[in-house]
């Protein structure tokens, strides 16, 4: 739909999003190397927020963000929780945020970008303008076109598997070779 009607996307990274999750149980972490206190080393620290690593903090962020998008007008979708729709009586606009990684789009640019604005006014954000990547995927725009591919993140992949100088075979069969049909029975054996 962003294609075919030309709607506006634009990208946010959220910074430290699971240190936003407040914890609604207790949980308790042995102090860190390098930060126990003197004397008190056999002491623990009780979490008041989520952290990385901690099984609870993605559900403790989404909590944290939903109510945060409700507060801006927001309405979650059922079908996916990670897509928000807010509407006015002028138009509309979707948020779709995946962990760190948002983005806002719709038919009326000033509307997207005030709603933007209004989230950035939340949380602690990193504005990356119009939208040329996302979740590793790389996006490009030409009029009423996006093209979507993952080379550069494929790229990584090959260099650290030490694959980045492998040649490129269309098929891992000898050339020219043409498959024959079964005839045989089928059996189970092997």
């Amino acid at each position: 739909m962003a294609a075919l009607e030309d709607w506006t996307i634009e990208g946010l990274d959220v910074r430290n999003t699971y240190l936003y999750g407040e914890l609604d149980e207790e949980i308790y972490m042995e102090q860190p190397e390098g930060h126990k206190i003197p004397g008190k080393e056999h002491h623990v620290f009780r979490l008041l927020r989520a952290l990385y690593g901690l099984k609870q903090a993605g559900l403790a962020w989404w909590r944290a963000l939903k109510a945060s998008m409700e507060g801006l007008g927001f309405t979650c979708l059922n079908s996916d929780a990670g897509l928000f729709l807010f509407r006015n009586k002028k138009s509309f606009v979707i948020a779709v945020i995946y962990v760190d990684d948002s983005l806002f789009c719709g038919p009326l640019t000033p509307l997207v970008r005030e709603m933007k604005r209004k989230f950035q006014e939340i949380w602690e954000t990193r504005d990356l303008g119009e939208v040329t990547e996302f979740l590793r995927m790389r996006i490009n725009r030409v009029d009423k076109q996006i093209h979507i591919d993952q080379t550069a993140y494929l790229q990584t992949v090959l260099q650290r598997c030490g694959m980045h100088n492998a040649k490129a075979a269309l098929t891992p069969l000898p050339a020219g070779y043409m498959p024959t049909k079964w005839e045989g029975a089928c059996t189970s054996e092997l």
